[in-house]
């Protein structure tokens, strides 16, 4: 798929301009990250995945906290861009994959040359604070019961099925379930 293709079918650039789409298309920088590398560009970039896949989870001490995993068409970045740079998350590739990066300055220049691309960036911000907030009650629901409900209630329905994005292990590691006698489940390699 072309750049131009790929920005377009993105949810941040629904209805908007073909002049914006252009000059988004010539100012993104295109990077190759390899299966496991990290993503080290949160806060400096917007990151839309031209193709492959990442996985977010919680930085440091929390790494094994699945967060999500993205695909081709979704983006990142998104809420870090006109802060600061905090590191609670990290983002790393689960495959071979392509990102498209935004500069904080291209994308205010997308802001002002058109509102629909500002409305569609704000809405994304409010999609994600409703997101992380399921994720929060998910995670201090109490009982592994309701950790699970919440959890399953947050994931996207496809046809009436709800398919699990991650293994019973990173499951139980990302609800923060323990094996009887206070254990936590050993995590496998990402």
């Amino acid at each position: 798929m072309e750049v131009l293709s790929c920005i377009a079918e993105s949810f941040l650039f629904r209805n908007v301009s073909p002049t914006v789409l252009k000059i988004a298309a010539e100012r993104c920088v295109e990077r190759r990250f390899a299966k496991g590398e990290e993503i080290a560009c949160l806060g400096e970039f917007l990151c839309l995945i031209r193709s492959g896949s990442v996985l977010v989870s919680g930085a440091g001490k929390d790494s094994a906290l699945v967060l999500n995993i993205l695909q081709a068409g979704e983006c990142f970045g998104v809420a870090s861009l006109f802060g600061s740079r905090v590191g609670v998350t990290a983002v790393t590739a689960c495959e071979k994959s392509r990102l498209l990066l935004f500069s904080q300055k291209t994308v205010e220049e997308l802001m002002q040359a058109d509102f629909t691309f500002a409305r569609n960036y704000i809405s994304f911000l409010t999609d994600r604070i409703g997101f992380l907030n399921r994720k929060i009650a998910a995670f201090t629901a109490g009982t592994a019961e309701k950790k699970l409900a919440g959890y399953i209630l947050s994931l996207p329905a496809e046809n009436g099925e709800i398919k699990l994005p991650v293994s019973m292990v990173r499951l139980a590691a990302l609800l923060d379930l323990r094996l009887p006698g206070g254990k936590r489940p050993a995590h496998p390699k990402r």
